[in-house]
């Protein structure tokens, strides 16, 4: 069983919250495979407070929004799943985040930001940094060539 990351929950509702968590982020997932945008919003915003059991729907419901373009909703909602992984998430889970929240300021422009990268979660020397603009980073040449292609020669801007 090494490498699983078992979550426990001590009480009952502790492990009910979790457990709506996953079917409501599962339901929403299904309805935006299906460009069904408005009623993944609408699941996503069912699931309350800001906790680590909603800092997957928050996470998701930002990657929505990048989607739909309502870049300044995606970028509220990363910087709360940010904040709830960062302080009690596995630390994959907290550099999802991240990534995505580096994704909305890559689109909005601002590379100074996305170097910044609010809550480190690996050590920029174990990482591939774009040659061009020094703010994308991938942990191999596999992954940093699938996303030049996908999506970052897009908003790629070479340091002057």
């Amino acid at each position: 069983m090494s490498g699983l990351t078992m979550h426990l929950h001590s009480d009952p509702a502790s492990g009910m919250a979790a457990s709506q968590a996953a079917a409501l982020n599962n339901q929403a997932l299904s309805l935006s495979r299906q460009g069904d945008y408005a009623g993944t919003e609408d699941l996503h915003l069912t699931a309350g407070e800001n906790n680590l059991t909603t800092a997957i729907t928050r996470n998701a419901l930002g990657e929505l929004y990048l989607k739909m373009g309502k870049i300044m909703d995606a970028e509220e909602q990363l910087k709360k799943a940010v904040s709830v992984r960062m302080r009690n998430g596995p630390a994959y889970d907290a550099a999802v985040s991240v990534e995505n929240l580096g994704q909305v300021h890559e689109v909005k422009g601002d590379l100074e930001e996305v170097r910044r990268r609010p809550g480190k979660t690996f050590d920029q020397s174990q990482l591939l940094a774009c040659s061009g603009c020094k703010s994308a980073f991938y942990c191999g040449r596999a992954c940093q060539a699938k996303d030049w292609r996908a999506r970052h020669k897009t908003f790629c801007k070479k340091r002057a």
